[in-house]
């Protein structure tokens, strides 16, 4: 083997051997923040969990942990102005005090798992204000990578595409449509009766009724004033008349 391939041989070696110690030693400088990445889907109404854990396994129990909006940021004209946790966890327990109003008593993590390095941020209740990127920080994380950025989705409410807005005075009155059905029934009902009576007249009184409209039909039939003798004649329907 000539002197040149093995000389390449050994300096890809080296380099290789170079890299694999980088990352060892980075490693072993602290363990690393994990998280998702896809954005987190949640709807409106359900909690969300904001995945972050150390791995490898490391308590943070003692540890201070910090989430907040990450593109949320503090007013440049205010040199005293601070912005809000979404959740400050820090002596065993939740810090309220600079806790994002929005976010009071809707927000926990997982505090069985804190002493195996799980961080993860539970957001009940999701609303659609609540999307956007959170951080999770630690600040006295050993090792260089300390913070780690998750992203939440919020699904948007079915009810919100198929709502369909109606003018109050447009819509019917159930109470007039009511009435005028009422009326109109009414209406119809003496209606029937009517002709049901005037029937039964002609069929059943035809001394009285019947006679009457006899009378009428000769009037209209001759063009007479007045019927000629008795009002109850019966009318022949096959009279024949010049």
């Amino acid at each position: 083997m000539s002197p040149c391939p093995r000389v390449l041989a050994l300096a890809l070696l080296a380099l290789c051997s170079g890299f694999s110690s980088a990352d060892r030693t980075q490693f072993n400088d602290g363990p690393l923040l994990v998280g998702p990445s896809q954005p987190v889907v949640a709807s409106p109404g359900a909690d969300a969990v904001l995945p972050c854990r150390l791995q490898p396994a490391f308590d943070v129990v003692s540890l201070t942990l910090e989430w907040s909006m990450a593109d949320l940021k503090p007013d440049p004209t205010d040199p005293l102005s601070r912005v809000g946790y979404v959740h400050l966890y820090r002596g065993g327990s939740e810090v309220p005090d600079m806790k994002i109003q929005a976010f009071a008593g809707r927000t926990e993590l997982l505090a069985d798992a804190l002493k195996d390095g799980d961080v993860s941020l539970r957001i009940k209740r999701v609303t659609a204000a609540d999307q956007g990127r959170y951080r999770c920080h630690i600040p006295k994380l050993p090792g260089p990578l300390k913070e780690l950025v998750v992203e939440l989705l919020v699904e948007q409410d079915d009810d919100d595409e198929t709502k369909i807005h109606l003018d109050p005075q447009s819509l019917p009155n159930p109470d007039e449509e009511a009435d005028t059905g009422g009326r109109l029934y009414l209406g119809a009902l003496i209606s029937g009766a009517f002709c049901v009576l005037l029937v039964l007249g002609v069929l059943l009184v035809p001394g009285v009724l019947g006679g009457a409209v006899t009378c009428s039909l000769k009037r209209l039939r001759d063009n007479r004033p007045e019927c000629d003798g008795a009002a109850t004649d019966p009318l022949e329907v096959g009279e024949n008349h010049p």
